[in-house]
Parts: structure tokens; sequence; C-alpha cells
């Protein structure tokens, strides 16, 4: 039962009147006081001073005023009374003022417990003190502001209190600072891969002295030594400030502190960690979990038509709409449940990443296969504008093969559960269905829930013969369409009905609102559709916008389908493609302006000091295409080439210059060493250089189109490629993988090919941190199978599809059990190599 906020006053008032008077009664004597400001001392002029730099005031009355601050604050006070809570809470303002001022010395008299425990080591790990290194067993406790230090014979792993684990590689030195927004592990030199818990409310730091890493729950790697730090990041998301600037990296990301640190993958970043071997038993194990799926789930039936969907009331402006799934996802987890039970390396993944959640996960599914065994095949959703008190109903509605039983089982899942008061309420005639209340009625074989009374007889009303305005309409139109071809799972949005019922549709609303809504194009979107379905060994995903007339604004940058040239820089053997062919720049330019309202004044500033105008020297020397591509290795470093498609090189180069010399400008206000452009005269064709602080930046200009890389030789070879025909659009692996329409060309495409990344990366990292027999199971690995999605842009609409090989349940199976997808590029590297 939900405690009243009277209550929790009252129960607060007391917590504070007891700590009070506690606080009041302790007086600590006058040799513990002192004692604890020598250490409080101690602590700040070898810790702060020398990892933070501040400036602490010196001289041997240091410690006699630290005394007499932990005195003053220990002393009694003599309690006013209050007669109002107010009063209370001005108290509890001012206890946690002096607790702020006190903190350190409070934990100097008080302990707290250890901030870590050693788990493992590998080697030896030391506390570093004054005079001496003091060596560390495992179980040993860490205080915080201790330093540790790992030897020059192993590493070491230390449990924080929070549960995060960190590995230390050899000659790696930190120490751990707490405080209310976290815990800060500083690390002086050295590597560690730290696996960090669930924070909650509080972050996890990693500091160095040129970067500050922020986590929530995640596992990434930090290095510091000479010439900077460097992060990398194996799983989740890590925030890293350094320089003035902040990046956000996810798996496989990397950034160094200095340009003198060259990109490393992350592979071989974390080369050092002792457990790679685990993680390739969960992807080995992974990969069987897969195949088991395929050959034994069986999944639900495409729906050619739909009962319900005839049956949504006239307001309905939102309609979801689902197989019944219930069969499927028993037996896929069952599936996982079988080798779960025959695999001592997926229990200790479940153990260390499920975090209590696979008993409550098991119960949920169970449920819900019984509740599936009452319903027929599909479950719909219509979501109602301009109805009820929130303005906004929702009708649910199934077949259904046993009412009673549905009833009973429904009823019996709330009483277990202990929900009552908005529970569904089962009646037995629409008269008695009250609005505000979600109310269930059973007839012929379907069961409908509403919020509303009259929305649930008007649907009553069509299934006794009533004409139902809805059937007819463009957003009706649009779902059958769905139907027709086949449906799995789908959901719908009629945002013109939508854009309508807000301020946007109003004639009163404000006009720089209205004009920004037609600035991004949206001011006239219709409809918008999402489906998912599986056909044959694929899952198909389709999204659809649709327009009342041509589109404009942002939504019309992606221009209709037309041929990509820059594709014939890319081989057959590329890993990642991505092409885009969009409208003339400079209305795209037009259209970030109409958004913003006018050009920032840096722009404009430039534009009058160099005598340029962005928008035709630079978006007008541009043409309407954009090629992506990792067309090479992809360990070490990836091979990237940019391919972009340029009308006037020329205007388009001097362009580039007056930025590059605006750039230095601003370089040389900051003190900062300016860049300069290198240029290369070869086979009659110029190549330009460009250094930058991660990676130099090389390009040059072939036939209309600007070819970029991360070195020339990358680009010579591009251009070869052109010349021999010996490009992506010749492959018949990218043929076979095209969709089967009346279309030639696309507006946007992707591909991906991993097929053969084990045995790369078997071969990359033979003889330095896998075995033979580690090698030989990577390489037998079932990675990603080719995948390609693409998008075209009509004039009133536009489409974007893709195919894969895995199942939206067992996906979502998969990540319910803590097992992320190893297949996909971001996460490959996060399970091979993750520490724990």
């Amino acid at each position: 039962m939900q405690e009243s906020f009277e209550e929790k006053m009252s129960a607060a008032d007391g917590l504070i009147d007891r700590a009070a008077q506690q606080i009041q009664q302790a007086e600590p004597a006058p040799e513990v006081v002192a004692a604890a400001a020598n250490r409080v001392w101690e602590q700040l002029a070898g810790k702060y001073n020398k990892r933070r730099g501040m400036k602490l005031i010196r001289g041997d009355a240091a410690p006699e005023a630290l005394a007499d601050v932990a005195t003053a604050q220990a002393q009694p006070k003599t309690a006013e009374p209050s007669g109002t809570r107010w009063g209370l809470w001005a108290i509890a303002a001012l206890l946690v003022l002096g607790i702020g001022v006190a903190q350190i010395l409070v934990r100097e008299m008080w302990p707290s417990g250890p901030s870590a425990t050693v788990k493992t080591v590998d080697g030896q790990l030391f506390r570093v003190e004054r005079a001496a290194h003091v060596p560390l067993a495992v179980g040993d406790q860490i205080r915080e502001g201790e330093v540790i230090r790992s030897g020059s014979d192993g590493g070491a792993v230390v449990a924080l209190a929070d549960g995060s684990l960190v590995e230390l590689a050899t000659r790696s030195e930190l120490s751990i600072d707490e405080s209310r927004k976290g815990t800060t592990l500083d690390l002086s030199r050295g590597n560690v891969i730290v696996e960090a818990a669930e924070q909650r409310s509080r972050h996890l730091y990693v500091q160095t002295n040129d970067c500050l890493v922020s986590v929530t729950g995640t596992i990434f790697s930090v290095s510091h030594g000479t010439k900077g730090s460097r992060v990398s990041v194996i799983e989740g998301e890590v925030r890293v400030d350094h320089s003035g600037r902040e990046d956000v990296l996810h798996p496989g990301d990397q950034v160094n502190t200095h340009r003198l640190l060259a990109p490393m993958h992350v592979a071989d970043d974390i080369a050092w960690s002792q457990n790679v071997d685990g993680y390739l038993e969960i992807l080995r194990e992974y990969t069987e979990l897969r195949r088991e799926v395929e050959e034994r789930v069986s999944q639900p039936e495409l729906r050619y038509s739909s009962r319900l969907l005839d049956l949504a009331p006239e307001s309905t402006v939102v309609y979801a709409a689902a197989p019944n799934f219930a069969q499927t996802l028993s037996e896929t987890h069952q599936v996982f449940r079988e080798q779960m039970a025959e695999s001592p390396a997926l229990q200790d993944w479940m153990a260390k990443n499920a975090n209590g959640f696979q008993e409550h996960l098991d119960e949920m599914i169970d449920a819900f296969g019984e509740f599936g065994g009452f319903l027929g095949q599909e479950l719909a959703v219509a979501g109602q504008q301009g109805v009820g008190e929130g303005n906004f109903g929702v009708v649910v509605m199934s077949e259904v093969l046993d009412p009673a039983g549905l009833q009973d089982f429904v009823e019996r899942q709330l009483e277990e559960h202990g929900v009552s008061g908005d529970a569904p309420n089962f009646i037995d005639d629409p008269n008695q269905a009250r609005e505000g209340d979600f109310s269930i009625y059973f007839q012929d074989g379907l069961a409908i829930g509403t919020t509303g009374g009259a929305t649930l007889r008007e649907v009553v009303s069509f299934l006794d013969g009533a004409t139902n305005p809805f059937i007819g309409s463009s957003f009706y139109n649009s779902v059958s369409d769905l139907y027709r071809e086949g449906a799995g799972y789908l959901i719908a949005a009629d945002l013109n009905r939508v854009i309508a019922g807000t301020d946007l549709g109003d004639d009163d609303s404000d006009a720089d609102e209205q004009s920004q809504w037609a600035a991004l194009g949206v001011d006239n979107a219709r409809h918008v559709i999402f489906e998912q379905k599986v056909s044959g060994n694929a899952t198909h995903h389709r999204a659809a916008i649709t327009f009342d007339e041509a589109r404009h604004g942002i939504a019309s940058w992606l221009a209709e389908p037309a041929p990509m040239g820059g594709l014939e820089f890319v081989s057959p053997d590329a890993k990642i493609v991505a092409g885009f062919v969009f409208k003339d720049p400079t209305l795209l330019f037009d259209d970030v302006l109409a958004l913003s309202g006018e050009i920032p004044s840096g722009l404009r500033q430039f534009e009058e000091r160099y005598g340029l105008s962005a928008r035709d020297d630079l978006a007008g020397a541009i043409g309407g295409e954009l090629v992506v591509a990792v067309d090479g290795p992809l360990l070490p470093s990836p091979a990237i080439k940019v391919i972009l498609e340029v009308y006037d090189p020329a205007r388009f180069q001097w362009a580039m210059e007056q930025a590059l010399a605006e750039a230095n400008s601003q370089l040389a206000a900051d003190g900062k060493a300016s860049l300069e452009m290198e240029q290369t005269e070869s086979g009659g064709r110029t190549f330009y250089r460009l250094p930058a602080e991660i990676v130099d930046i090389h390009y040059t200009f072939v036939e209309g189109y600007l070819v970029m890389a991360s070195n020339r030789a990358l680009i010579e070879q591009a251009i070869r490629f052109k010349e021999s025909g010996y490009s992506i659009t010749a492959s018949s692996k990218f043929l076979t993988l095209l969709p089967q329409d009346g279309r030639n060309n696309f507006s946007a495409l992707a591909y991906q090919d991993f097929s053969g990344l084990a045995q790369t990366i078997a071969e990359r990292l033979a003889g330095t941190t896998l075995t033979d027999e580690q090698q030989a199971a990577l390489a037998t690995m079932d990675f990603d199978r080719p995948l390609f999605s693409y998008a075209y842009g009509e004039e009133d609409r536009i489409l974007v599809a893709a195919a894969s090989d895995q199942s939206f349940l067992e996906s979502l199976v998969l990540r319910a059990f803590g097992l992320q997808n190893p297949s996909g590029f971001e996460s490959l590297f996060q399970t091979l190599y993750s520490g724990s």
C-alpha cells in the first residue's frame, strides 16, 4: 500500500529528530579528534595535492585547525523547539551542511567499509605507502585514497563495493575516490579494463591527468602513459571529456587524447586481458543456440486479412497488430533453457548478467504461453484521438477461443500480484461499461477491451451490423494494403489527423512554429507505417511515411531513386557500403536556414572575410551523391573510403582552402600550430593531404567525384577498381540481395558482409593472444551473413526496407537473458574480448 505524503513527511520528521539527538549526544574524546585531524591532513596533502594539483594550506597549524573544525562539528548543540515542519526541515538543512563540511573527518573517526577487495592476483599487487610497497593478496581490502600498483610479472582484478570489476595490466597504478556522485578510479599510469556494474543514480568515473571517463554500466578500457590516454569501448556507451570536448563512444569506438597516439584496434588494445577463452565459448554457444532456434521453432503464419481492423472506431489514429506469438516465444525459450542447462559457460554468463531476472523471465514467459492459449491468431490495438477525458482512448481486440478460461486466468494473475483498483472489469452487457474504466466484453468469439463505454458500444454496433465509417478511409486503406501483402507485426499512425489535433493544425497557432514544421517537411505528413514479418529464413523490416502532396523541407532531402556512380570505386570485397542520392545541396542549405531562421553570425563573418558564399561556392559545387565504404581490411585500421560527387572541383577546392585559412586563424588565436595542406602531382592528377589530429585526410578528384581516404594507396586502389570494372555492382553476392521489384535504382542503400571476418580475426591474432585451439574455434564461428537495406524516395512517400536472418522473438529473448547479438559489427568485439 502506498504511503501518503503526510505519512512520508511524518516519518522523515522522526528521522530528523533522532539524527539531531544522536549528534547532540555524541562527544568524541580530544585525542580521537586530534588523531583524526592528523590522518585527514596526511590524506589531503598526500592525495589531493598530488593528484588534483590543489593548493593547500601549509604549516604546522593545519592539523590543529582541522581539529578545531572537527571539535566544533561534534560539540553538542542546544536544540530550540520547533512547532512547525519547516523548523525541522531547517534543522535538516543545517545538518546536511555540517555533514558536508566534516565528511572526511567523520569517515576517519567512524570508518566505512572498504572501497574495493582484491579478487585475483596474477603476479604481484602492492599497496603503495610512503616508505614501502605492501604486498596484497586475494581477499585483502582497499580503502579510499590508497594507491595500488601491479607488478612487472602479471596483473590483478579488484572488485569495487558496487560490484564493478577492474582488471589491471602489468605496471598499472590507481587509487579510488568516493563521493556523492559516484566512484572515481584515479589512473596514474598503465592499463585497466573496467566492467562497470549498473550504477542507477550514481556514475563510475575513470580519471587520468588529461581525460575523464564516465559510465553508468558498461565494459571499457583506459590506458594512460607518457604520450597521453586512450579509451576503448567494448560494451555499452561511454562519455569521455578531454581537451575541452566530450566524445560519446559505443562498442568498437576509441578516442586518443594526443595526436602522437595512433589509433589502435580495440582487440589489440586489450590483448593483455586473460578472459578470451570464456568469451569464445560464449560465442560458440550462441551460434549453436541460433541454429537450434532456426531448426526447431515455428514462426507465426502471415495474416492476409483481419476481422479486427474492420472493427476499429472511426476516431482511430494509431493501429497496431501482432500475431499470437505465445507458442513461438515458449518454444524459443525452451530451446534456450535446454542449452543453458547443458552449458556451464552460458550459466556463468547468466549468473553475472541476469541480476536475478532469469526466474522472473521464466515465470513471465510461462504465464504468457498460458495466456496465448486462450486467444486466436491476432491481437490488435486501436488508439483514438478526441475521445474521453484525456482526449485519447484505447481499444484492445482479439479473437478468443475460451472466454471463461481467459477471464479466470486474468483474475488469477491480478490476485497473485496484488493488483486492484484499476484492474480490468469483465462485463456481460456493453451498457455496463463506464467511462474511465477498462472494461472487457466477449461477443461473437471476440474479446474487446476499452477505456470508455461509448467506444465499446460503438464497436459492438459494428458487430451487430452497423456501418463503420472507418472502413474505406485513406488510413484504413493503407493498413489494408499491408494485410494483402501478408502481415506480421505492424504499427501505423494517421499523422494527418494527429497533427490536425495539435496546435500545428490550429489556424491561431504561432506562425514561427508552423514555419519550422514546414521546414522539417512534416506539416503535410499523412501516414507512417512500420512492419516486420518472417518469410522463409529471413526477417523483413519495412517503414514508410506518406505525404498529402510532394515532399518538401528536410523530408525532401532524400532524392528519388537514381544511379550511384560512386559505387564503381568500391570493390566486391567491401565489408560495409552505404550510398545516398540527395537533392540539390543549395536547396539543402536553404532548408537548414529556414529551420534556424537566420545565417549564424560566425558563418556570416567567415563569408565576409574571405569573399565567398557557403551556399554557392561550397554547397553549389557539390553534386547529389555520397558513398561511404569499408573496402579492405578491418584490422588493424578500417580501410574507409568516401566518394562525393563534385560538379566544380576548382571552386570546391578554393572554398576548402578558405575554410582552412579560417581554421588556422582560430588555431593561431589559441596559440596552436597551423595546419598546412600538401599537394602532390602524380600521373596527371593532383593528390591533396591534410594532416589531422587522429588520422591524415587524403583526397583527389576523379571524373566528377572527390575520392577521400586515410591514405593515398586506398585512393589509387579505388581508381583502379573503377577503371577495371572490378566493382561491387558486378558482385554476384551483392546482386542476389537486391529486392525483386520494378525499380532499377535506389535513393539510399546499406550493405554489410562479415562472412569472412572470423578467419580475418584469427589470422590477425595468430601467434599473439589466441592458442591454436582458440583460432580453430574462432574460424568455425557463424558470423553475419550478408545484409542489404535500402530506401526509395518517391514524390509523396519514403520507403525504407531491410532483411535480416534473426527474428524479433529470438532477439527479444536473447536480450532478456543478457545475451547481446554478436552477429552485428558493433557487438562483435564486445563478445570476443569483454572482461569479466
